[in-house]
């Protein structure tokens, strides 16, 4: 099932759309799909779309100071930070987007809960060590004790981590915990976490469109806009498929 719904997405994102009418064109033995094509294409690559795009989907959850967060049970941080690769020396572990990491961290030292939940996120074709364990010990070497830190069972997407976390809260009599994860990523992760049962207070990080100034480069198309443009339009395919999931 992991492996459709990352296949899915792309039949409709930017460049699935693009192959489409491309495909079409050939078909078809007309123009005017090879110029929708380009158009999407030009259009995607604007870092005005992409911005757009990424400020809507984290109008939800704005920036709060941590001093505003409640205390609960535990915190719990969901995976998607980490990369890496294999070498000589063995598999070397990279910061993606650490954000949520040194926020969930910092929510435990200022006392805002005892306990810290890391999900043991693993894709079914990755070598790499759940991200969980990885993250656990870094937190460790910040100076948190090692029976502070929990871990849920290996999970590949979010859906997955609602029920691990679920397990884990059970187990330890927990009643409420503190959610940290992108600010892009939380609507639908809240909805999946209420969907299981779970209270959760959201805690919003990892901000991607923070600055709302218009300059000329916006109006340069660039790889990078084209991919953050295919980013977020794949975000908004998943709230969708869980919203109607859950209607």
């Amino acid at each position: 099932m992991i492996y459709l719904h990352k296949l899915l997405p792309l039949l409709v994102s930017p460049l699935g759309l693009m192959t489409a009418l491309m495909i079409l064109a050939l078909l078809l033995k007309r123009r005017w799909p090879a110029y929708a094509a380009m158009a999407v294409v030009f259009l995607c690559s604007f870092p005005l779309t992409a911005r757009s795009i990424w400020m809507n989907l984290e109008s939800e959850y704005p920036y709060q100071p941590m001093s505003a967060v409640p205390k609960a049970d535990a915190v719990l941080v969901l995976s998607g930070m980490l990369g890496g690769f294999e070498s000589e020396y063995g598999y070397i572990t990279e910061w993606g987007d650490p954000d949520r990491f040194f926020v969930g961290v910092q929510l435990i030292q200022l006392g805002k809960a005892d306990r810290l939940i890391f999900t043991r996120g693993q894709m079914p074709w990755s070598n790499s060590p759940p991200e969980g364990e990885l993250l656990k010990q870094k937190a460790i070497e910040m100076g948190l004790a090692s029976e502070q830190i929990l871990l849920t069972s290996v999970v590949s997407n979010t859906a997955e981590e609602s029920i691990a976390v679920k397990s884990v809260m059970e187990q330890n009599g927990f009643n409420e915990i503190i959610l940290v994860t992108s600010s892009f990523h939380l609507p639908r992760a809240k909805l999946l976490f209420d969907e299981v049962g779970i209270e959760t207070y959201p805690y919003p990080t990892d901000f991607k469109a923070a600055n709302t100034r218009l300059d000329w480069l916006d109006f340069i198309p660039s790889a990078d806009a084209f991919r953050n443009t295919s980013s977020g339009i794949r975000e908004y395919i998943g709230r969708l498929y869980y919203w109607l999931k859950f209607a």
